[in-house]
């Protein structure tokens, strides 16, 4: 299975909204940050729980649980008061980010 993450063309798109707008790709990587680790609480949570042998474990069943956690991450993530709007009020406020989001709005 592949793992969760920013991919390469993501971090591309990232990288050129960022020399754009900065502010707006740091949101988009507070967000993708939070639905991480949303994602790695599922899937560690649905590790924890007892197995029984009624639903068996296919490849097919672990793919779509992995999807499925990926969508419930990024659902939950972005919203006002969550983990990733905290980051993102948090580094906005940090000296350095700061002087590149002044010099981008020049």
């Amino acid at each position: 299975m592949k793992a969760y993450g920013i991919y390469y063309q993501n971090l591309n798109e990232i990288t050129n909204l960022a020399k754009k707008n900065p502010k707006a790709a740091l949101k988009t990587l507070c967000n993708e940050f939070e639905s991480l680790i949303w994602y790695e609480i599922l899937k560690n949570f649905d590790q924890s729980m007892f197995k029984s042998n009624l639903f068996p474990e296919t490849l097919e069943k672990k793919i779509y649980q992995d999807f499925l956690y990926q969508e419930i991450g990024r659902n939950v993530s972005g919203r006002p008061g969550s983990l990733g709007d905290y980051l993102y009020q948090n580094l906005l406020k940090s000296a350095y980010l700061k002087n590149k989001i002044e010099k981008s709005d020049k």
